[in-house]
């Protein structure tokens, strides 16, 4: 059926991507809190905005 609705043009709009954490399944927008991935992050926001105060 997809093969026929790309030969005669009837195409669907395309689909929006989800990132997706490695280590806690979820998208990156929806981390969990015991994720290593989203502590790491905001540790190195933290670092950046202590930098920047200094």
């Amino acid at each position: 059926m997809l093969f026929l609705n790309r030969l005669f043009g009837k195409s669907e709009p395309p689909k929006q991507r989800v990132q997706v954490c490695v280590e806690c399944g979820m998208p990156v927008a929806d981390h969990k809190q015991w994720c290593s991935i989203l502590q790491g992050k905001i540790e190195m926001q933290r670092k950046t905005a202590e930098q920047k105060t200094a």
